[in-house]
């Protein structure tokens, strides 16, 4: 059987970042610009980046009053808010941009570089979906059933989805029952033997690996489309599935949905509405996914709400204000479940939201405790921040953290300072941005930090897994936590006290030496932007898009992109609000490539790589198996696995996506599916014999 998957015939909206800030040298009484602002997203080049798609494509096809319309009136609904450009705002940008479809200006000065795009990325193809199992037709109402099993019993309960095939019922006793149809007849689908994925990394440890090995070397030629369940009106998805007992549970912006793991058929939908003017990742409708405890789902909303749903129905228990959106704050990430407390991280780090992690009380919600990534004037820290920009400094927690309950710690990276490109008001080490953060999960308590990139000017945020794992060191156990960065280095830690045991550049760099033994980067020349931009050089690691390691193998599997950038900072005082850089990328060397890298965590040492496709946008994390396949999503639209041994391709499968998740798997009834989310929707695949 031939599947094929066509992409949506829906035209793409194009979502452009605007604040403070077109030109190297913008209108007299303006600055707000697509250099400063857009090309973060878009590309300096308007031809898109990791993050969004390319404007150029939408001119070509759209009049200037089309473009002026869209961008004036914004798409709410769809994740984008509009901007109140003037005439002669509105007549620049779109001339730049006019001018790079004809070949002036692209790729030439500062502000034509394609730099690595954050921001609110492309608005989707509308909101909506499916009540459960109504998938392109009438929704489904739960209703009470008593449903007749082949074996000649009953089985009753509120029927939450039926098709001519499957069915889903919740009894009394709170258990959902995954059915097969047969005219009117069910048989209960065996739910064990299974294996679980359940939290956004598989486990508290970070490492995306799982000791499944059904699917392997050996047979994933016959890895096939197991089901798809389209999520219509997401406008983008960045959601890893979590699978508890044979049940998915997966999130957009403001929604949640529980899925029937082995058919993607919908339990239940979870909604609330978008909030308009959000201009931050979350307005943009990232969300990475939910945490699950016992009985209850935990979710981020885009305005900065932690909520608690009921496992079984969807329905929310509880919600907690986290932040508001007047100080610029808003949330992607997915939560944590550690004992009786659900622990959540912030986003705003383009908004002069001051980062925290918090933990809440599972049964009722209530706050138990915060911590602040950036201290308050006068607080013990607050010296590494000289300047004004500490009372907008940013360090945004917007990945999901790890923890060692043997030491009682929990591990979170910590985001860029504000402004990202210009350090002027910030002089010092600006703790405790771009680091990892050591906190005792009882009290928030911060135990110990190390700062990856200290003074980053670049937007090098320390949002990257961290990985723990337990190994001898030279020769004696130790417990370790690796960490590839977007700054360029491979870490390993010592994740009792913070020690650094080893830093190793994972390719082409040039702003640092390397770091000493007192764990500090001796940076060079070009390390700090300036005014006429500075070209700088680093292969690292795509932010949140997650590693894998391989316990057995010793290996981290990472994805990697090499390439030189000038950075021009921009004195233009933030406005609390609006988007602001503080600078743009610039000029773009020639050349860069990206890989598949393994890495020895003993020497940093490359084992093998696999060349990636340069151009276009998307690509995901690693997942690593026990049946020595690592799998990614690749630019383009490709579902891959390569063979951990040795590098080599295993399998791929055309689907025509732009991917920007990370892929995980489970087992259920016996049976082993892999998953990654795409702009259609959730793909799930198992073995075909």
């Amino acid at each position: 059987m031939k599947v094929i998957i066509a992409p949506f015939a829906a035209p793409a909206l194009i979502l452009f970042v605007l604040a403070p800030g077109l030109f190297a040298q913008p209108p007299a009484g303006t600055n707000r610009t697509f250099a400063s602002q857009c090309s973060v997203c878009h590309g300096g080049d308007a031809n898109g980046s990791d993050r969004a798609p390319g404007v150029l494509a939408f001119l070509r096809g759209h009049s200037d009053a089309e473009l002026s319309a869209l961008v004036r009136s914004g798409r709410p609904d769809r994740g984008m808010p509009k901007f109140d450009l003037n005439d002669s705002e509105m007549q620049a940008m779109t001339a730049q941009l006019r001018g790079m479809i004809a070949g002036v200006g692209a790729g030439a000065g500062p502000g034509a570089g394609a730099g690595p795009g954050r921001g609110a990325g492309a608005a989707g193809a509308g909101r909506g979906g499916r009540g459960g199992g109504g998938r392109g037709g009438a929704t489904f109402q739960p209703q009470p059933a008593t449903l007749k099993l082949q074996d000649g019993s009953t089985l009753a309960g509120m029927l939450t989805s039926s098709t001519p095939f499957s069915a889903t019922l919740q009894t009394e006793d709170g258990k959902v029952h995954l059915l097969a149809r047969n005219g009117d007849t069910y048989t209960k689908r065996p739910i064990e033997p299974k294996l679980d994925w359940p939290s956004y990394d598989g486990g508290y440890t970070g490492n995306r690996f799982s000791p499944l090995e059904q699917i392997n070397t050996a047979n994933v030629k016959h890895l096939a489309p197991a089901w798809i369940f389209p999520v219509p009106g997401a406008p983008r998805l960045e959601v890893t599935p979590v699978v508890v007992d044979g049940v998915m549970y997966i999130s957009t912006t403001n929604d949640a949905y529980a899925l029937d793991a082995i058919t993607g058929r919908q339990i239940w939908v979870f909604r609330t509405p978008r909030t308009p003017g959000i201009i931050s990742e979350a307005g943009g409708g990232a969300n990475r996914g939910v945490a699950i405890s016992a009985d209850r789902v935990f979710t981020v909303t885009d305005n900065a709400h932690l909520l608690a749903l009921d496992r079984l129905t969807g329905r929310k228990v509880w919600e907690a204000t986290m932040g508001d959106i007047k100080d610029g704050y808003s949330a992607t990430a997915a939560p944590l479940v550690i004992g009786d407390l659900v622990l959540s991280g912030i986003a705003g780090g383009e908004e002069g939201a001051r980062g925290f992690v918090d933990a809440y009380r599972i049964s009722n919600g209530e706050r138990a405790w915060r911590f602040w990534t950036v201290p308050a004037r006068g607080e013990k820290g607050s010296e590494t921040w000289i300047g004004n920009a500490i009372d907008h400094a940013c360090g945004a927690t917007w990945l999901t953290g790890s923890y060692d309950a043997g030491l009682g710690l929990t591990y979170w990276t910590v985001g860029n300072p504000c402004p990202d490109f210009n350090g002027d008001e910030r002089k010092g080490d600006n703790l405790y941005t771009n680091s990892v953060v050591a906190l005792d999960v009882k009290t928030g308590t911060l135990k110990w930090y190390f700062q990856f990139t200290p003074h980053d000017t670049h937007d090098w945020d320390a949002n990257e897994p961290l990985i723990l794992l337990d190994e001898a060191w030279e020769g004696r156990p130790r417990k370790l936590m690796v960490h590839a960065d977007v700054n360029g280095f491979f870490f390993v830690l010592d994740r009792t006290d913070g020690k650094l045991l080893l830093a190793t550049a994972m390719g082409k760099q040039d702003w640092t030496t390397g770091y000493g033994k007192d764990g500090r980067p001796v940076v060079t020349p070009t390390f700090e932007s300036t005014l006429e931009g500075t070209m700088t050089c680093a292969t690292g690691a795509p932010k949140w898009a997650s590693a894998a390691l391989d316990p057995a193998l010793k290996q981290m599997f990472v994805r990697l992109s090499e390439g030189c950038s000038a950075v021009r900072k921009d004195p233009t005082p933030p406005v609390m609000g609006q988007r602001f850089f503080g600078g743009s990328f610039g000029a773009r060397a020639p050349g860069g490539q990206s890989y598949i890298h393994a890495i020895d965590i003993h020497t940093g040492a490359k084992v093998w790589e696999y060349p990636l496709a340069s151009g276009g946008f998307g690509g995901t994390g690693m997942l690593a198996t026990a049946g020595k396949l690592v799998f990614f999503g690749l630019s383009g639209g490709t579902f891959a696995a390569l063979d951990t041994n040795t590098g080599l391709p295993a399998w791929h499968f055309e689907t025509g996506q732009n991917w920007r998740a990370s892929p995980m798997t489970y087992m259920v009834g016996g049976k082993q599916y892999v998953a990654l989310a795409g702009d259609g929707g959730i793909f799930s695949f198992a073995l075909t014999q």
